[in-house]
């Protein structure tokens, strides 16, 4: 018997890990999506453009991925900074300090941001909700004693 309660106990700890790791993925999805019903415009400055890494490994060739970086104002006049990631091919403008675009916050937690444009519905989100809500229920669903079949 008491083979089983360590057994027991790292079951349950993987349980709550996976089951976070969950909510992590479902938080995700809607935070950015409701950026765009609920948070705050903004405009924000393109401060750095890199890339990510080497060709990614797809069909198409000469595609990489793109972090850029930005920052923008609240009206107190205290800056936050944010970045969001793009897929492009190879031929890509420097950041030179002047280029805008418009960003969502949250105005009571403004490092919750977004570039407007990653902020409208798409398919990406859903994939994010789907997966985390999959994930807790597989980790949190009864399992049938041979009584109840």
């Amino acid at each position: 018997m008491p083979k089983t309660k360590p057994a027991l106990k790292k079951n349950i700890a993987t349980r709550i890990f996976i089951t976070v790791l969950g909510i992590g993925f479902v938080l995700y999805g809607l935070s950015t999506v409701s950026l765009g019903f609920f948070g705050e415009k903004g405009t924000a400055v393109i401060t750095n453009i890199r890339r990510e890494g080497g060709e990614r490994d797809e069909v198409i060739r000469g595609r990489y991925t793109y972090i850029i970086s930005y920052t923008f104002e609240m009206p107190d006049g205290k800056s936050v900074y944010g970045l969001s990631r793009r897929v492009g091919n190879s031929v890509y403008m420097k950041a030179d300090g002047k280029s805008k675009r418009s960003v969502r916050y949250f105005e009571f937690f403004p490092y919750i941001n977004a570039l407007a444009e990653d902020t409208k519905p798409g398919l990406g989100h859903l994939i994010f909700v789907a997966i985390g809500c999959f994930l807790i229920y597989i980790m949190n669903r009864r399992e049938k004693s041979v009584k109840d079949l």
